[in-house]
């Protein structure tokens, strides 16, 4: 069996994982051969695995495997290793040195307890200077033997951390004796001699990317400059070196298949219905069904050939791909994308579209007026959603984000807020409109006087939209009426939509103030308390 040397050549990246495709050159004789593409990452799909190449050669079996290994560590590693075993020497000399010297400290204590017990109730004939000798020797030598023992425990500790320390490196390097390895088995008839190219490709998790744009608007030129940009990032257990990138609008973890209704019946509450037991049987029994053609198209029937003369693989049908549901960007030149979770930016296009400009402001949620641009995706390339950085003029504003914005489809930007036009939401009054008999009266009627000022504080005419809203009644004994401005019918300056979210849209020239009266009145019975009513 021969070990190919391969390299990753190119990879596709989708919303949450990748399709990697490595390439192995070697030549061959007549016959049968078997070879490995070894050391493949953890996280890699199993039936995801597609072998295909160029030569004059039949495919006749390609099988993933799971092989234990002693891992043979690299050159730091080694160096840890072999750090680690020196210390841990040192440490085995020290526990040597502790146990000496504790045995020591036991002799000591055991001479002087023989020299001061009394042996068949004799006492031992010292005088006091003899006594006074053996006292300062055992005070002496324990003393010492304390010392030098505290001094090889503390030395001894020491030594601990710093194989602690050694420990977190080996495992920052993910080393262990012994680990599994995943492997891909080929079995290869070759035709004749010569050369021949294998691709091995397979989907790996923990890969993804996301977009984001630089939008740098010109507003003297109506122009906006789009920088279409992808971070992309994994964390797959082997590094991408110099590799062509592709990026993917797929969503493979989504089905396919679009899903099927099944009949919708009811009964009586408490019961379990049969034919409702018979559809969870029938869902379990499709879904299986459902896995196994899955697995099956996973699955090569038959011995793909290789063409003679250097062409490609043959391809059975279920392996065709098609780009119909998705859309794949090739991005320029070779990258580098390491196995660290690190963003990696790549440029996906960049283009100037013409916009017009106009403001758009809340003034109920916010005091300011924001300039927004529209534009026209008049390219090829579908615009995702994602976060933008926002340049006027050369001057970065905000951070603002797009929705996914389809080819040929215009779309709304939001440029940051712009202090050369206020706008703002005055609070005038809250009143009770009393009409009728007092005594007679069943309903309340509370009217809310508010008034919206637009000040342009620029030298150019400007558009600005205004948004407001007037509640919704979850009741039937709930009226709301919109007292001012009056409204019939949707016009050029005046929107109201089933929400009740109300749209104003005017010019405003240099210097000019515009107020709009807002009111609007709440009618409901005077016994009941309105929740979700807000009060000034």
């Amino acid at each position: 069996m021969k070990t190919l040397e391969s390299t990753i050549s190119s990879v596709t990246v989708f919303s949450d994982r990748a399709e990697v495709t490595r390439v192995a050159t070697l030549e061959l004789t007549p016959g049968e051969h078997v070879v490995m593409f070894d050391m493949l990452p953890d996280k890699i799909e199993q039936k995801s695995i597609q072998v295909g190449g160029e030569g004059d050669a039949v495919l006749s079996s390609v099988k993933f495997k799971v092989e234990h290994y002693e891992e043979t560590p690299d050159e730091d590693k080694k160096a840890l290793l072999d750090e680690k075993q020196e210390l841990m020497n040192q440490q085995h000399l020290l526990d040597n040195k502790i146990n000496r010297l504790q045995n020591e400290q036991k002799f000591v204590e055991n001479i002087t307890i023989k020299l001061t017990t009394p042996v068949e109730e004799d006492i031992p004939t010292l005088d006091p200077k003899q006594w006074e000798d053996m006292f300062s020797f055992y005070s002496e030598k324990s003393e010492t033997l304390d010392e030098a023992i505290f001094a090889t425990e503390k030395e001894k500790q020491a030594l601990q951390k710093k194989i602690e320390k050694l420990n977190n490196q080996l495992n920052d390097l993910q080393y262990d004796d012994t680990r599994t390895k995943n492997q891909v088995e080929v079995i290869i008839q070759m035709n004749s001699e010569g050369s021949l190219k294998l691709n091995l490709s397979y989907i790996v998790y923990d890969a993804q990317w996301q977009p984001f744009y630089d939008l740098r608007v010109s507003t003297p030129d109506k122009k906006m400059n789009l920088t279409y940009n992808a971070l992309v990032k994994q964390n797959t257990d082997e590094d991408w070196s110099e590799v062509s990138v592709k990026l993917s609008t797929a969503q493979p973890q989504i089905s396919g298949r679009q899903p099927e209704l099944e009949p919708w019946r009811i009964d009586i509450g408490g019961k379990v219905s049969k034919e409702l037991l018979r559809n969870v049987s029938f869902e379990a029994s499709y879904a299986a069904e459902d896995k196994k053609v899955r697995e099956k198209l996973m699955d090569t029937d038959g011995i793909p050939e290789f063409e003679g003369g250097g062409g490609e693989f043959q391809k059975a049908t279920s392996n065709v791909e098609t780009s119909a549901t998705a859309v794949f960007f090739n991005i320029a030149g070779k990258h580098t994308i390491k196995s660290d979770n690190t963003d990696q930016q790549v440029t996906i296009m960049m283009e100037d579209f013409g916009a017009s400009f106009e403001y758009s402001a809340v003034p109920k949620l916010s005091p300011y007026a924001y300039l927004r641009a529209k534009v026209t995706n008049n390219t090829e390339y579908p615009f995702l959603e994602g976060s933008t950085n926002v340049f006027l003029d050369n001057n970065f504003v905000a951070n603002a984000s797009i929705d996914t914005v389809a080819p040929t489809e215009s779309f709304w930007t939001f440029l940051g807020i712009d202090e050369g036009m206020k706008v703002e939401r005055k609070f005038l009054k809250k009143y009770e409109k009393k009409e009728g008999k007092l005594f007679s009266k069943k309903t309340k009627n509370i009217v809310y006087e508010y008034e919206l000022v637009i000040q342009n504080y620029k030298k150019t005419t400007e558009k600005i939209t205004l948004k407001d809203q007037i509640p919704i009644s979850q009741h039937d004994e709930i009226k709301v009426h919109l007292l001012k401005p009056e409204y019939k019918e949707d016009t050029d300056q005046l929107k109201k939509d089933k929400y009740n979210y109300l749209e104003w849209m005017y010019e405003m020239s240099p210097g000019k103030e515009e107020k709009i009266p807002f009111h609007f009145s709440l009618e409901y019975p005077h016994d009941v308390k309105l929740t979700g009513i807000e009060e000034e």
